[in-house]
């Protein structure tokens, strides 16, 4: 062992590095410069022997020890040995390891075909109309006017407020009722009823709004849900008879009342659905009646061989009306069977009031579309939509 060269030269500078003496002159600076010697003492210590690093690491600017990368290949060179190997392994004849994996692995779903024929089809469609009537508004308001009275004072909560900006009544609460009975979630409401307009020109045979998502059990155990919106009324012309209906529903609801059992409100299903229409009374200004109608409408999580419906856009109204085909409608409607295969079927009525439609177009039947291809002509039942006088609700 030896000293560093930096510490021999600066030893040297100084005359006492190696038993050099102190200076009689310089005895009155001796304890500085004992100071200076021991701090120079320390940073002069002996070089220290470095010992051999251990198996698989290496020496590194004389200093530390890393990993040996001879030891630890690159990617891409262990790839292009296995490329190899493969590739000689494929010109021996034998199998590649591509060519090992399991067949399990790999999915081949069965190829989509046509479950319906044009006549199941037809059927359905005009089940699908049928479905849509079902969907009476009436029905699920009545259910949450009853259930909501089995409220007291103190459940639920109204907003006071609210009902006489809004003219709505509002709750937003999670309570039980004394004489049992419970309230959760919240709600937006009014259920006007039947009524005479402040005009006197329309009588109400029904009217009410809802909005909220909620769950109100009443005193008697039975059980209301709704999660979504609704508006109707349904209303008379005092003087000519003519009938005006409008609705207009999103959402899911449900009642296990005895009293909805075979109705809607007993099926969890889900709808979207948009209606108006106007059914003429005959009288001096329209001898032989007349109706107009309109409906776009979803319905899914029916129970059966078509799980949900489609009308889009159905417009059609009567020739005394000015009609030029009121045998048909526009727009189309859709079905979507168990495997998840919608037909579409699109009609050619006019589009709109005083729009052109002629034969052939005005034939009462449409064409059928699966997946783009076209199946054929359906001429389902369209008095199936104007079969109703009071109500266009079933």
């Amino acid at each position: 062992m030896g000293l560093s060269c930096g510490c021999r030269a600066l030893c040297a500078r100084t005359q006492l590095c190696l038993g050099v003496g102190i200076i009689p002159g310089e005895l009155m600076r001796a304890p500085t410069l004992i100071v200076g010697l021991s701090t120079l003492a320390l940073g002069c210590q002996a070089e220290t022997e470095r010992g051999d690093c251990k198996p698989g690491f290496v020496r590194a600017q004389e200093r530390w020890c890393i990993f040996d990368e001879s030891l630890f290949p690159m990617a891409s060179e262990g790839s292009e040995e296995s490329e190899d190997v493969e590739g000689t392994n494929s010109n021996d004849g034998t199998t590649s390891s591509s060519e090992e994996e399991p067949e399990s692995y790999v999915y081949e779903p069965e190829e989509a075909s046509v479950k319906l024929s044009l006549e199941e089809i037809e059927r359905a469609i005009e089940d699908a109309i049928l479905t849509v009537r079902w969907i009476d508004p009436g029905k699920m308001h009545n259910a949450y006017d009853d259930s909501e009275s089995y409220g007291d004072e103190n459940c639920p909560s109204y907003d006071e407020e609210y009902l006489e900006e809004r003219d709505q009544f509002h709750w937003r609460d999670a309570c039980t009722v004394g004489a049992g009975g419970s309230f959760s979630g919240y709600a937006y409401s009014n259920y006007w009823g039947d009524y005479t307009s402040d005009n006197g020109a329309y009588d109400y045979a029904g009217h009410a709004y809802f909005r909220g998502s909620a769950r109100v059990i009443d005193g008697r155990g039975n059980t209301f849900i709704a999660a979504g919106n609704s508006s109707y009324y349904e209303r008379k012309h005092y003087l000519n008879g003519d009938g005006t209906f409008s609705q207009s529903m999103f959402g899911n609801f449900r009642s296990d009342d005895p009293q909805y059992y075979g109705t809607w409100l007993a099926e969890d299903i889900n709808v979207s659905l948009t209606h108006s229409s106007t059914k003429y009374a005959v009288h001096a200004d329209r001898v032989d009646g007349g109706f107009y109608l309109y409906w776009d409408a979803s319905i899914s999580g029916l129970v059966g061989e078509i799980n949900a419906i489609r009308l889009s856009n159905i417009y059609m109204y009567s020739q005394n009306e000015g009609s030029m085909c009121e045998i048909e409608p526009s727009g189309s409607i859709s079905i979507r069977d168990s495997e998840g295969n919608w037909y579409e079927t699109e009609f050619d009525g006019p589009k709109y009031f005083g729009a052109a439609a002629f034969p052939p177009d005005c034939d009462s039947c449409g064409r059928v579309f699966w997946r783009g291809e076209l199946l054929g002509e359906i001429c389902p039942d369209f008095s199936l939509l104007i079969d109703w006088e009071e109500r266009p609700w079933l």
